[in-house]
């Protein structure tokens, strides 16, 4: 197994993270929509997007195409792209961000607070959440510089009527930090580290069944 920080700025500087993008996109639609005939799934996929592939000329058309293949609803789609990303060519960007949420789709700015976007283009972004990056998370509640900015984009978000994710959250402290200031939706080891298809099949079923019974 390779890190996704090894191999993702290789597969930038050669392109083919634009491949990789297309295959993992159809791969999930996939199988969260089994997931879903069978009972097990009724949340949000999210999918990161590398710039490179919001940028390909046909990257509308493929997306409908894997949704329509697959019997993916829009609704139960988000796309994650970072704030550098979206920051390296602000308004075409918007051009294609709008786009994708024309047809239905949700949209998350991943590593928030990175990226140096400005307030101006923040608004105009069609976005429903912004993501807290893991290195605000990583020293909570410790670090004040950091407790203040995490407060300050849940305050933010807050403002502008935008959901807030924490990523990253791996302690109990960095937990109740967030809980307490605000930010409820929590992604990070402390619940889970990432799991294989099988075994979140297998995970899915018995959390249903542990409903059910």
């Amino acid at each position: 197994m390779i890190a996704p920080y090894r191999f993702i700025p290789f597969a930038e500087e050669s392109g083919l993270i634009v491949s990789i993008d297309r295959l993992v996109m159809q791969k999930a639609m996939q199988e969260v929509s089994i997931w879903m005939k069978e009972g097990l799934f009724s949340g949000i996929l999210s999918i990161n997007l590398a710039i490179k592939q919001l940028n390909q000329k046909d990257f509308i058309q493929k997306l409908q195409e894997y949704m329509q293949c697959t019997n993916f609803p829009a609704d139960s789609l988000k796309l994650e792209i970072t704030e550098g990303d979206i920051m390296k060519d602000p308004e075409t960007s918007i051009s294609v961000l709008d786009e994708i949420t024309s047809l239905g789709i949700k949209l998350s700015v991943d590593d928030f607070g990175t990226g140096y976007s400005s307030l101006a283009y923040l608004k105009k972004l069609p976005v429903s959440q912004l993501k807290i990056d893991k290195s605000f998370v990583d020293a909570l509640p410790e670090c004040e510089d950091d407790a203040s900015i995490v407060k300050t984009i849940i305050s933010l978000g807050e403002g502008l009527n935008l959901n807030i994710i924490a990523e990253g959250v791996e302690e109990e402290k960095q937990l109740n930090f967030l809980k307490e200031n605000g930010c409820y939706n929590i992604q990070g080891y402390y619940y889970s580290e990432p799991l294989n298809t099988e075994t979140m099949h297998t995970y899915l079923r018995v959390h249903q069944e542990s409903l059910t019974s």
